[in-house]
């Protein structure tokens, strides 16, 4: 391991400051990072600097374009990463061989020496890494390896990551799924998104083929043959295309204009989802990923779970099981802890259940995107997790 990280540090193609008035008016750049240990895969990133301090405030990796006043890019500054390979603008020059979090874990690591060998200030800085949905499984796969290999590394390079933050994730997913039946006959809207009746004898007493059988038909096709409400946000009505409604088609058709491409520095089509990245992960998506997260909180790294409570994708009810019932030093800790409210600018916002490094926070009125759904909300979660205020 630590041959590997002293020989194959990864080399940088390019990177580029964007026009000032392109999306912010703070330094940012647009590059690609060639990872070493494949053949020719490249991550795509978007980096900018706070808009308040970049020199003191610490960095962020996540996962908009108008000028937003609740930007996260406010208080830190943040790095935007195309991963896998095959999404958003990275690309492979063949066939990827990744199946689990371990090898995203690797790619991400190795993405992240390149980053800091070119920003060599920003090295020292407190890192944190976010991500959200599918996330539940990248964010603390990532942090768990970068964490293992700098156990295993003697040479003086180290990222200064302290925490996590993953919004309306997939994490346990045999903890998770089950509860989404309790979302769909009952919750704080009051709608009924299916009859009740039946779905209460959907419980995986039966046996896990004939359970998922039992919600395929009866969760699953009614709702999609009957797309009256958006799984994303079950306030809302369905779009013709869901995907509108979380902004993936404009999304798109922006990224894939010349001019934007032009201002990126891109010559490839912009693709948000990839069949075959899908593919590949399709065992990984019923793994869980909670040793990863309790691995994280024994080295007393601070972890911040939320979720709008309003989604059906990754709902909130799911997140609040395996937060407490995730195996670690603070078990008990957490369990006693109070469920409080998660106040903004006077309001009540939400919910929050936090001691020691862990926190939960629901986030109401929001769906499955809660920057998008409560950007306000968001931007005072998101700077009061990384100033290690109360939440």
């Amino acid at each position: 391991m630590v041959a590997y990280v002293a020989s194959c540090r990864p080399t940088i193609p390019w990177s580029r400051e964007l026009t000032p008035t392109f999306c912010d008016t703070t330094y940012h750049e647009s590059g690609y990072i060639k990872l070493p240990h494949k053949a020719n895969d490249q991550y795509f990133y978007w980096y900018f600097e706070s808009r308040s301090n970049p020199t003191d405030d610490p960095s962020y990796y996540g996962n908009s374009t108008q000028f937003n006043a609740h930007s996260w890019t406010n208080h830190a500054n943040m790095i935007w990463l195309d991963q896998r390979t095959g999404v958003g603008f990275s690309f492979s020059g063949g066939r990827d061989d990744d199946h689990i979090e371990v090898d995203v874990g690797r790619n991400v690591y190795e993405f992240l020496l390149g980053f800091f060998q070119a920003h060599p200030k920003l090295q020292a800085k407190p890192f944190y890494i976010a991500g959200q949905s599918y996330g539940g499984h990248y964010v603390p796969a990532v942090a768990a390896y970068i964490l293992q290999t700098q156990d295993a590394n003697t040479t003086a390079f180290r990222i200064n990551l302290q925490g996590i933050t993953i919004g309306n994730g997939l994490t346990d997913t045999v903890t998770q799924y089950p509860l989404l039946v309790n979302m769909v006959v009952e919750n704080s809207y009051n709608i009924t998104l299916v009859s009740c009746g039946p779905m209460s004898t959907a419980q995986p007493d039966s046996g896990v083929l004939d359970t998922y059988d039992y919600w395929d038909a009866n969760l699953c096709e009614p709702m999609i043959t009957n797309p009256t409400r958006n799984p994303y946000d079950f306030r809302q009505l369905c779009e013709p295309d869901v995907y509108d409604d979380l902004g993936v088609v404009k999304t798109t058709l922006f990224l894939n204009q010349p001019w934007v491409q032009q201002q990126l520095h891109v010559h490839k089509p912009y693709a948000m989802s990839n069949a075959t990245v899908l593919e590949d992960f399709a065992v990984d998506e019923e793994r869980n990923a909670v040793h990863f997260v309790a691995s994280i909180l024994a080295r007393g790294l601070r972890e911040l779970i939320y979720a709008g409570d309003a989604d059906l994708i990754c709902d909130w009810k799911g997140n609040d099981a395996w937060t407490r019932k995730l195996q670690w030093s603070g078990h008990d800790g957490f369990n006693a802890a109070n469920v409080t409210p998660f106040v903004v600018n006077g309001n009540v916002a939400g919910t929050v259940q936090a001691a020691n490094e862990l926190a939960f926070v629901r986030v109401f009125n929001s769906g499955h995107c809660v920057p998008r759904d409560q950007p306000a909300v968001s931007a005072a979660l998101i700077n009061r997790f990384l100033q290690n205020e109360t939440l």
